[in-house]
């Protein structure tokens, strides 16, 4: 029986879960930076978990399940931006910025019997704890007399009759809807469980709505980001950093901080996550043109929602430099300043001055001794025309060496 529903959906409102709680600093680890540094994941609460979003090709995914009693073919998918198969109306829209682009979906016309039975069963479950939880978005297309019963069976997973214990039942409301249940306050704790959702109509009639559900979680907190290692090495007076991770979950990314010394730790890069991902994943960093001392990084591990936790630390020392040099300026072009950075491997008197190419000197950056090590000098030319500019470094060491060089700058008003 095709059905007509002409009438738009009411204005879907997403419900963004926050942890507004900070996640604690672990343990410092203080060790030579050539040694590789092993982060565990943030947080691992049970044995296993389940996490679905309903995206793979096939359906149902790995580890689940259909039970079909009304002799229908159950459960399918749906593409959001659609219209639901077997009605007509409005496209759907996703529940949320991480949902992607499809759902779990049944209706009237993949039920078979009168009245519909069909059930979507999750994998196995190992080892619920108390403080476990099963979260789920279940969105209805219409206002028919569906209901979802959500149970739990611990001994299998293709009976309908093994799932003895309730869970709740919903009556879905046009529009999403978020849901969490303590499933750990309902078995035994170390139970191993199954969650099944059985959709049918209430009223035992045809009619029947459009049921959707996605971005299913059960068991323990999704692990946001499982990390593999973490390491810090030192070329000269740059720092680079590697990490690696197991899995990803809605990663949005990792911030980069640093630590110079017993300072507050400071933001200085971004690196774009995978958002979820079972696969290893390789990451890098370049912190360059430190000056000499301490350094302390970690990762400041961001999900979609906001949330986020701290990588363990990494300490590494850069060394004073072993040769004078002056670097490429950067940014070049520039408008209208830029850094200029050189290293000196001992105390020296140092003279850098910037010229046109006239040869006629615009500005004198440095004159006087400095000491061994990185330095960095901004250069204004906010009062200059554009064009190239030279910038010549003199330094003469206090062991007698002397060092002199010079770089082309392009200005660009």
């Amino acid at each position: 029986m095709k059905r007509f529903f002409t009438v738009f959906m009411v204005t879907i409102f997403v419900f963004g879960l926050a942890n507004a709680q900070q996640k604690a600093v672990k343990g410092f680890h203080w060790q030579k930076a050539d040694q590789p540094e092993f982060v565990a994941g943030p947080w691992i609460e049970s044995s296993n978990s389940v996490n679905e979003s309903f995206e793979g090709a096939t359906f149902p995914p790995a580890g689940w399940a259909k039970l079909n009693p009304d002799g229908g073919t159950g459960w399918t998918t749906h593409t959001y931006g659609t219209t639901p198969s077997g009605w007509t109306g409005p496209a759907t829209t996703a529940p949320s910025a991480t949902a992607g682009l499809k759902s779990a979906y049944c209706t009237w016309n993949t039920g078979g019997a009168v009245g519909n039975d069909q059930w979507l069963v999750t994998p196995q479950i190992l080892n619920v704890q108390p403080g476990d939880q099963l979260k789920f978005w279940i969105g209805a297309y219409a206002t028919y007399a569906d209901l979802v019963e959500v149970k739990i069976s611990t001994t299998d997973n293709n009976n309908p009759a093994s799932f003895s214990t309730a869970v709740a039942s919903i009556v879905p409301t046009q529009g999403w809807t978020y849901k969490t249940y303590d499933i750990g306050a309902l078995v035994t704790a170390g139970s191993n469980i199954y969650i099944g959702f059985r959709e049918y109509v209430a009223d035992n009639m045809v009619d029947g709505d459009a049921i959707m559900l996605d971005e299913v979680s059960a068991g323990g907190d999704p692990i946001p980001v499982e990390f593999a290692s973490f390491r810090a090495s030192t070329v000269g007076t740059t720092v680079n950093l590697n990490w690696s991770t197991a899995t990803e979950t809605n990663n949005r990314g990792f911030q980069v901080e640093r630590s110079a010394g017993a300072t507050p730790f400071v933001a200085v890069g971004f690196v774009e996550g995978k958002g979820t991902s079972t696969s290893i994943n390789e990451y890098s960093f370049t912190d360059a043109n430190l000056a000499t001392g301490s350094y302390t990084y970690r990762l400041r591990q961001m999900d979609y929602d906001g949330t986020y936790s701290f990588s363990d630390p990494v300490v590494v020392e850069v060394a004073n430099p072993t040769e004078f040099s002056l670097s490429q300026n950067y940014p070049n072009p520039f408008n209208p300043s830029t850094l200029i950075n050189f290293s000196l491997a001992t105390d020296a008197k140092v003279v850098l001055s910037v010229y046109n190419v006239l040869g006629q000197e615009v500005a004198t950056l440095v004159n006087g001794t400095l000491g061994a090590g990185m330095h960095s000098v901004n250069f204004d030319a906010s009062m200059l025309n554009s064009g190239l500019y030279i910038a010549k470094i003199n330094a003469s060491g206090v062991n007698g060496q002397s060092f002199v060089s010079s770089i082309k700058m392009m200005l660009n008003k």
